[in-house]
């Protein structure tokens, strides 16, 4: 039986899928060893996205969170705390493709999380994405607070937006 960290989890992992097929990408879970690396999942691109991209194939390496706590929200960013160990992984810049953490949020009550009828599937709240490499390091030992923007929620469009400028190797900070 699952834990409710466990649940959460794998509802971010459905999150992910979900919305990489609903952008035309497939979508695969990685092994431990991977995810000793900071990567969770990662998102598979197998097409031309732009006229003046470099990578018609590669993948996005995905970090994935996910909670039901109330975060604070600071200048229309959310507040994350994450660790340190974590967050250097996250930040390095020897890497090709830069490395995106999804953050699914999820409401207190665990029986909100996910509503399913006939008609329709709803997961409550959504996922936002950001991009830390580069950061600078961090003085702190346990925790370094992350911020997503509340308007970088991860959708289909915004998934095949952050794989066109990773094509054409553009920034994502």
């Amino acid at each position: 039986m699952l834990n409710e960290n466990d649940k959460k989890a794998e509802l971010s992992y459905a999150y992910l899928h979900a919305v990489a097929a609903a952008a035309g990408f497939a979508c695969s879970d990685t092994n431990r060893h991977l995810d000793g690396c900071g990567v969770d999942a990662r998102v598979d691109i197998r097409e031309r996205l732009d006229a003046a991209a470099h990578l018609t194939e590669f993948s996005l390496p995905i970090q994935l969170k996910a909670t039901s706590a109330k975060l604070p929200i600071v200048e229309g960013r959310i507040s994350f705390p994450l660790d340190v160990d974590q967050y250097d992984k996250l930040r390095v810049t020897t890497v090709s493709i830069p490395k995106l953490i999804v953050l699914m949020t999820l409401p207190e009550e665990v029986e909100s999380w996910l509503n399913v009828s006939a008609e329709s599937l709803v997961a409550r709240h959504c996922a936002r994405w950001t991009c830390i490499q580069g950061q600078p390091d961090s003085a702190n030992a346990a925790t370094v607070t992350v911020r997503f923007h509340l308007d970088r929620v991860l959708t289909p469009s915004a998934l095949r937006e952050l794989a066109r400028r990773v094509a054409i190797g553009e920034d994502l900070i």
